[in-house]
């Protein structure tokens, strides 16, 4: 075989393991894009999840109202609920490693979001500082597990949401 013969060969060869890398890579992504079970996540506010806090209690969800922190702690709350909670509308936040795995795919559904933000915006402000920095009120959506509370801690809060790192809090801007 002459040298130029070896180079049609190779060169033969090269384009055939290229086009089948190239169909089994589209046969790859065709099959995610289809086969994908998960689709993208509705948060609740946080009044929504104070008034199905029966039937949400231990369950893993995304919470969307004013994220706050102080010396005291970090919750996530709206100022009003319709119709009113007892306790006040909030959901003190817990951090552990023990806190929910987000889904593989980790997406939001974007229009869901941009409504009850306004929403929520309609009825609940970010708190204006004096000192310090506006960081301590922001608006945000954090992923965990809610769990109700008993006794005196009730009415501080009426639930905790574990969560198991910064990871899983979005903070939003909203234009």
């Amino acid at each position: 075989m002459v040298y130029s013969e070896y180079i049609n060969v190779f060169q033969g060869t090269t384009g055939v393991c290229r086009a089948a890398l190239r169909l089994s890579l589209l046969a790859g992504l065709a099959g995610v894009a289809t086969f994908s079970s998960e689709s993208p996540i509705v948060p609740l506010g946080v009044c929504e999840v104070l008034h199905g806090l029966a039937t949400g209690d231990g369950k893993d969800i995304a919470v969307l109202g004013r994220y706050s922190f102080r010396e005291s702690g970090s919750w996530i709350g709206e100022q009003a609920c319709d119709p009113p909670v007892e306790a006040p509308p909030q959901i003190w936040l817990v951090q552990s490693s023990n806190g929910p795995m987000p889904p593989g795919t980790f997406e939001l559904d974007a229009a869901a979001l941009r409504k009850k933000l306004t929403e929520i915006q309609r009825h609940t402000s970010l708190g204006k500082f004096r000192f310090g920095t506006p960081d301590y009120d922001r608006w945000a959506v954090v992923f965990g597990q809610v769990k109700t509370r008993h006794g005196d801690e009730a009415k501080k809060a009426p639930a905790d949401l574990v969560y198991r790192g910064d990871g899983v809090i979005i903070f939003l801007r909203p234009e």
